[in-house]
């Protein structure tokens, strides 16, 4: 599963050791993501780490700058100097939207949510993070399971051999997600949908058509999607599991993005980076894995709908 985490950004930066240490087990592959509590929360652990020898400051510097691609999670928390410090201020948050822990220095009131770094490891019951796990099949039940990643994508992709827009199973979870990603700043989200092609899909010509129809609430106001139609390479790889592909991590979708109901179960798990990132790839105009059929199709929230 995918939890927030708040980092006291002192207990983080205070050693190269404690940085190296709790760094590593904090990622979209792991389950676990560091609330950028405050804003800046980065700045803080860096001015933090000025006791750290020079090298060891230029390291946590760089390894700081890479973790922004994996391991962050954006807040949208109001963080309030005139509460007080930190944990003041990060205890007030957590009465209003709960973290799923706090890692802090100390615990003067032995608050339960709240781990301290001595105590951290993956052990311990609120480091513990299923890496599998079963979600109703609702759209918007699993567009909160996702929520972490939509909510920190650059680009998503939805990948689903049977993923049909004009069905409203498949456009109750996709409205569900792309409102999570247009909630978060979803301008300049690039959104896509692969599918495989076969005899029963209706031509682009059709689509270009009907598109505004099937859209209509779906995709929010400055918002576009792309429908890539793939087909398999003969003697090549299947084209059948389901994933949600975003370039901070991936999750495997065991029974696709169809909303049945609440009485079907459908199975997540957490894709290492390195998988999500070739899944990514093998997906790309000019694949060798699978072929490409047809024109891409880009839709646009008014309905129009271009090939590219």
């Amino acid at each position: 599963m995918l939890f927030e985490y708040a980092v006291e950004p002192q207990a983080i930066g205070s050693s190269w050791q404690n940085f190296r240490y709790l760094i590593e087990k904090f990622g979209f592959d792991r389950g676990r993501l560091i609330s950028r509590f405050p804003k800046k929360w980065e700045r803080e652990v860096y001015a933090a780490a000025a006791q750290m020898k020079p090298t060891e400051r230029a390291r946590l510097e760089i390894a700081l700058n890479h973790a922004k691609q994996s391991k962050f999670l954006r807040s949208g928390r109001p963080y309030d100097p005139a509460i007080g410090s930190w944990s003041q201020n990060v205890i007030a948050q957590h009465a209003v939207a709960p973290f799923h822990a706090i890692i802090a220095e100390q615990n003067p009131a032995a608050h339960p949510q709240v781990v301290t770094v001595d105590e951290v490891d993956e052990q311990h019951p609120l480091m513990v993070s299923a890496h599998t796990w079963e979600v109703e099949r609702v759209g918007t039940t699993l567009a909160s399971a996702m929520c972490p990643l939509l909510k920190s994508a650059k680009s998503v992709l939805f990948v689903d051999r049977y993923f049909d827009i004009s069905k409203t199973q498949y456009q109750e979870t996709l409205k569900a997600c792309l409102d999570v990603i247009q909630a978060s700043g979803g301008a300049g989200v690039r959104c896509e949908i692969h599918f495989c092609d076969h005899d029963n899909r209706p031509p682009p010509e059709f689509i270009e058509r009907e598109a505004h129809k099937w859209i209509r609430g779906v995709l929010p106001a400055g918002m576009s999607l792309a429908l890539f139609a793939w087909k398999e390479r003969a003697g090549g790889a299947d084209f059948h599991a389901r994933y949600l592909l975003t370039d901070v991590g991936g999750m495997n979708v065991e029974a696709g993005f169809s909303s049945e109901g609440a009485h079907q179960k459908v199975q997540l798990g957490l894709l290492s980076l390195e998988l999500a990132q070739n899944k990514i790839n093998a997906l790309e105009r000019g694949s060798i894995v699978y072929e490409l059929v047809g024109p891409v199709l880009e839709i646009g929230s008014d309905g129009t709908v271009r090939r590219s």
